[in-house]
């Protein structure tokens, strides 16, 4: 009987020992068992030893096949899902997608402030510099018109200048500005004959552009204080009333020095009544008035005139391109 159950003792530590190296591999542990519970058989006992039954068991451990379900630690192969760590390939997408920031270039978009100038755009500003579009050929000679005294009547001071206009293509060639100056006329009142302002009154309508002189006159034939005042009222009046009847633009050009020294009160006159005339042309703001200083053009050129204050044949062409140059700087009759 103790002999039997040393037996079953041992089939029960193998079978222990067989659970234990399927579950961790315990190979030292199986030994350490067996080796304490299995008597050295006797002689004629071996045969329960080697009994069938125990090395079935055995056998079965072939359940440690079924630890081949450590294969399924093979789920660290599903760990390659950190190759779906690849996915920081896509975070370098991400970071190239960052490179919309390139995008971010489209601030040079932003430099169409430039533009806009006006902002060069915005400069448009420039050109909502409120300049005026000075089209060629667009006048008609009979909307110029030259008015004034002996200094204009006299002279081909007009011709000369509607030349020039044709040369320039502001008129066409068979088209020419109206003369309507009368010698001897005075600006203000007290001289016989038409005035300078009625020059401009008793002309046609459709009127756009006047040329004109005045004042000498007052001067020569009056001299007086009340001669320049009164001259400089007429042309106040004169203004007024080219404005409101559609004149744009006046040039108004104004005597040089005498060449002699034939016109001492005259002279003296003149220069008491030039800066007081230009004041008031400079002042015009329902139309527009140029002023033009005929000493500029005179001064050294004795040849300009034969009696010292009329233009002669040499000064007929200086003249007329001095108030021409005046009408094309200010797109005086384009």
């Amino acid at each position: 009987m103790e002999s039997q159950e040393l037996v079953w003792t041992g089939i029960r530590s193998r079978v222990s020992c067989l659970a234990l190296l399927a579950l961790f591999g315990g190979a030292s542990a199986c030994n350490q068992i067996l080796g304490n519970t299995l008597p050295a058989p006797a002689d004629g006992s071996g045969g329960v030893h080697s009994g069938g039954q125990p090395g079935e068991l055995g056998g079965s451990g072939e359940t440690g096949d079924g630890g081949e379900t450590g294969d399924g630690g093979g789920t660290g192969d599903g760990g390659g899902t950190g190759d779906g760590g690849g996915t920081g390939d896509g975070g370098s997408s991400a970071g190239s997608g960052g490179a919309l920031g390139t995008g971010g270039s489209g601030a040079t978009g932003g430099s169409g402030a430039t533009g806009g100038s006006p902002g060069t755009g915005g400069a448009a500003g420039t050109g909502g510099g409120g300049s005026e579009t000075c089209e060629m050929g667009s006048t008609l000679g009979s909307e110029v018109i030259f008015i004034g005294e002996s200094f204009v009547a006299t002279s081909a001071i007009p011709e000369e200048t509607t030349k020039l206009a044709r040369a320039a293509g502001s008129l066409g060639s068979a088209d020419s500005y109206v003369d309507r100056s009368v010698s001897g006329a005075w600006l203000g009142p007290g001289g016989p004959g038409t005035s300078i302002t009625q020059q401009y009154t008793n002309s046609p309508s459709g009127v756009r552009f006047v040329l004109m002189d005045g004042g000498a006159q007052d001067c020569l034939s009056g001299g007086e204080e009340q001669h320049r005042t009164n001259a400089l009222d007429a042309a106040a009046q004169l203004f007024d009333d080219m404005a409101a009847n559609g004149v744009e633009k006046v040039v108004y050009f104004f005597y040089a020095d005498p060449t002699t020294s034939s016109w001492p009160d005259f002279t003296a006159c003149v220069d008491l009544l030039r800066p007081d005339m230009k004041a008031l042309c400079d002042a015009q703001v329902a139309l527009e008035c140029y002023w033009v200083d005929l000493r500029d053009t005179w001064a050294g050129h004795p040849e300009y005139s034969t009696d010292g204050i009329h233009a002669d044949v040499d000064g007929y062409v200086p003249t007329a391109t001095a108030i021409f140059e005046s009408m094309q700087e200010n797109c005086v009759a384009p």
